[in-house]
């Protein structure tokens, strides 16, 4: 059990420390084929609280007409995820709106233009919100799996029945209930989580955090990115020492600490509270 607060307490603080080193975000299938279109009815999602209406608007135009000018993308709206496919990336919407935003009346003016510009930008550099995917990775089949069977069974390690993927592109998209604790600032011992590495947090947000939107987040889902390729040579690696061990037995020990790091290999669509990051790792045995 010490072990498992312990491993907890490093994953919370790592994964603040990752997205609070980003970079300033500032200065497929169709476009909306999933669930884009669905903006606008319902309540907002926190990466739509970021923009006002008529940015909002205008972000969505952005991201279609740079679709159909022939940069595949697929909008995950619900998910908060945008998929790129030349080249493969996964990019936080909540990222992506947040430097649309942060943009002004320029981007409004010419929304196609900033959604490329912002693409070109934050795709460039695996950071805190985006992942680099890696073509062809599974060439041929790794014990019996196809890329299919290989990102079910990852899928079925890290939260049976609430995951999704894109195998072709190596992507694993697993959706987390939000933490409505209001402990996003704590970590698994309930202390207060004050500094990251020897920075006040609230001196790094002031600097560097996305613009926080006008509604609480809190009971929101959050979607945890896995890279598939960094999954399966964690697992090659693992097959290499354990020749006789099951496929579910080495997932089940190499996918929790790859998610615990905090990456390369995982992100997450904002930054995950430690009850988002209970619920895919406290039940792991290997971190008991």
């Amino acid at each position: 059990m010490l072990i498992a607060v312990a491993v907890l307490a490093a994953a919370v603080v790592g994964a603040v420390a990752w997205w609070l080193r980003r970079n300033g975000a500032s200065g497929g299938d169709p476009v909306g084929a999933e669930d884009a279109g669905a903006s606008g009815a319902g309540p907002r999602r926190g990466w739509e609280l970021l923009l006002t209406s008529e940015a909002e608007a205008a972000f969505m135009e952005g991201l279609r007409a740079y679709h159909e000018a022939g940069g595949a993308l697929r909008v995950g709206a619900g998910q908060g995820v945008l998929t790129t496919y030349e080249p493969p990336r996964l990019i936080s919407l909540h990222l992506l709106a947040d430097a649309f935003a942060a943009r002004g009346d320029a981007a409004l003016h010419d929304p196609q233009g900033t959604v490329e510009t912002l693409l070109e930008r934050l795709a460039a550099t695996e950071r805190p919100g985006v992942l680099h995917l890696r073509p062809g990775w599974l060439p041929q089949e790794v014990d019996g799996m196809d890329t299919a069977g290989f990102a079910a069974a990852v899928g079925q390690v890290v939260r049976p029945g609430a995951w999704a993927a894109e195998a072709g592109v190596g992507a694993l998209h697993v959706t987390v209930p939000g933490d409505e604790s209001g402990q996003d600032s704590r970590d698994a011992g309930d202390r207060p989580l004050t500094h990251v590495n020897g920075t006040p947090i609230k001196s790094l947000a002031a600097k560097e955090a996305p613009a926080e939107p006008e509604e609480d987040e809190a009971g929101e889902t959050n979607t945890l990115l896995l890279d598939l390729a960094r999954v399966l040579d964690l697992y090659l690696e693992a097959r290499a020492r354990r020749p006789d061990a099951e496929a579910e037995t080495l997932l089940r020990e190499v996918v929790p600490r790859l998610v615990a790091a905090g990456g390369p290999g995982v992100t997450w669509v904002r930054p995950p509270r430690p009850g988002e990051l209970r619920t895919v790792l406290g039940s792991s045995p290997e971190l008991r």
